[in-house]
């Protein structure tokens, strides 16, 4: 049995019960960031006396509205069995206490696209805040940001008389999309620091209706957990925490490349031992971020509920796209478009289902509670959902030419859900312009210009291993036809966005700190 580990001094359960010491490798990464969040601790225990405590428990007017977004969060990893129990116990319990959707696609899979869909209502191929040209290399181009006439759900909600404000970790964010909230900032932290701040905030707003955007970005490379998080994983991938040294783990926070620690975008499949073992920490190592922010949510849901807001507020948390970790690398040599000459890593670069199929859950008054809905659902649908259940005028969406391009108001009941629906994913990163297009059982991966790159029959083949375009020519031929219509609806994504010269420094900075603009 796993003995619960120790949060202070670094202990963490041993492989065969007990405890051993297993110092944090990362705290050379971390230290920055740790005295920046204790810079921020003392700034706002500094000015609390003069700031007024709005925590009033409200008996009228449209409830608040808090997103908690979890950057590179799967799907799958949501309610996972973990060593003592699941990997994320407090979104178990909220799912529990509200509505959670089993099916959701993002329409883009890395981050700047996908949350400005989820609170625009529309996909990048509207909204045009993402990457540009035939090609893409975010390694050296900018992406395009959002345009500051667009109506998001902050200014939605701003308008209605909401107090907003974004505290986010990961910078793209910033492009275009906090600045659509009254207050935005941005910090490199762990997520209970992040987490500290939008709670100061609320605390001194929490009088009127607000829409409080908080963005965790710890399963995001490079992945840093403590020891008592990860430790518990590596055990029981069968790998003892302290036999890895210090250097082996911190370049494991990213995709490795030392001699224990091959890097996982370079490696020859089927996986040495080597390359089997780096991959298992890898995973260890996310899997032990999901479960750190899982404990922030709880103590933010925890603060809610002693300050009496919790009757008050609609709470939604949501991810942006998953993470790959190999599952495709046959596909990726096949291919062979990824301009950084990685494969099967990370995000940005696919869009086969580990990166699109995300969590969402919402939980408030009035919401179903243990509802789990099956029908298949769209990121987009976020903004106009989640307007539609507080109670205010409808999130206004734009004339496209498709309907694929918006998202749709999900019943709070449950009911009148479409029995089919035609999903897309656009907005590469890394390669080739390239869309999948899902309907039922098929999903579609293309060139924009129409050239199948494989078709999948995702009832018998969820994993998306065999390739039956040849043997299926009529759903075939159904997508393309959808992907024509989609080329045709979604030029505004045609350009170049520029080079990363151009850039303010300290964006760079933050971006460099996440991998982004080598």
């Amino acid at each position: 049995m796993v003995t619960k580990s120790n949060d202070v001094d670094g202990t963490c359960p041993g492989t065969h019960g007990g405890f051993i010491i297993r110092r944090d490798p990362f705290t050379p990464l971390t230290r920055h960031r740790r005295l920046g969040a204790l810079r921020d601790s003392i700034a706002r225990n500094l000015l609390r006396p003069f700031r007024a405590t709005r925590v009033v428990r409200r008996s009228e007017g449209p409830p608040s509205l808090l997103i908690m977004a979890v950057d590179t969060l799967r799907a799958d990893h949501v309610g996972r069995n973990a060593p003592g129990g699941s990997l994320t116990p407090a979104l178990d319990r909220l799912r529990a206490e509200g509505t959670s959707f089993a099916n959701v696609s993002s329409p883009a899979p890395w981050t700047l696209p996908a949350f400005t869909s989820a609170l625009t209502g529309v996909m990048p191929g509207v909204h045009g805040a993402g990457m540009t040209g035939t090609t893409r290399n975010m390694a050296f181009e900018v992406p395009r940001a959002l345009p500051a006439d667009t109506v998001t759900l902050a200014r939605h909600l701003g308008a209605q008389g909401y107090r907003t404000a974004a505290f986010h970790s990961n910078p793209f964010v910033t492009f275009g999309l906090a600045e659509s909230f009254q207050e935005h900032h941005y910090r490199n932290h762990a997520s209970a620091d992040v987490a500290a701040g939008a709670l100061d905030w609320i605390r001194r707003h929490g009088d009127r209706p607000f829409f409080c955007f908080v963005l965790f970005n710890d399963p995001h490379e490079p992945t840093l957990p403590r020891p008592h998080h990860f430790c518990p994983l590596m055990s029981a991938a069968g790998h003892d925490p302290a036999a890895w040294a210090d250097n082996d783990l911190r370049s494991l926070a990213r995709w490795g490349g030392t001699e224990r620690a091959p890097h996982l975008g370079r490696v020859a499949v089927p996986l040495d031992a080597a390359a089997r073992a780096a991959l298992d920490v890898k995973l260890a190592l996310y899997a032990g971020a999901i479960a750190s922010v899982d404990t922030t949510i709880d103590a933010v849901l925890r603060q809610l509920e002693a300050w009496n807001l919790d009757s008050t507020t609609l709470v939604s948390v949501i991810s942006d796209h998953g993470e790959e970790f190999l599952e495709h690398a046959a596909a990726a040599d096949l291919w062979n478009h990824d301009p950084r000459d990685l494969r099967a890593i990370g995000h940005g670069h696919s869009l086969f289902q580990e990166l699109l199929q995300v969590p969402w859950i919402v939980r408030g008054a009035g919401i179903p509670s243990g509802d789990v809905r099956r029908n298949h659902v769209s990121l987009c649908d976020v903004g106009p959902t989640l307007s539609d259940w507080l109670g205010t005028p409808a999130l206004p969406l734009p004339d496209v030419g498709m309907q694929e391009l918006k998202g749709i108001v999900q019943s709070r009941d449950g009911g009148s859900a479409p029995e089919s629906r035609t999903l897309l994913a656009e907005d590469i990163a890394y390669g080739p312009d390239l869309v999948a297009v899902r309907k039922g059982q098929w999903k579609l991966i293309a060139h924009r210009d129409g050239r199948p790159l494989s078709l999948f029959d995702l009832d018998a083949d969820p994993l998306e291993m065999i390739d039956v375009q040849e043997a299926n020519p009529g759903p075939l031929k159904e997508l393309g036809d959808v992907l024509t219509r989609w080329r045709a609806a979604t030029t505004r994504n045609d350009g170049d966005g520029g080079g990363w010269e151009t850039t303010d420094e300290k964006i760079l900075r933050q971006l460099r700190e996440l991998g982004y603009a080598e």
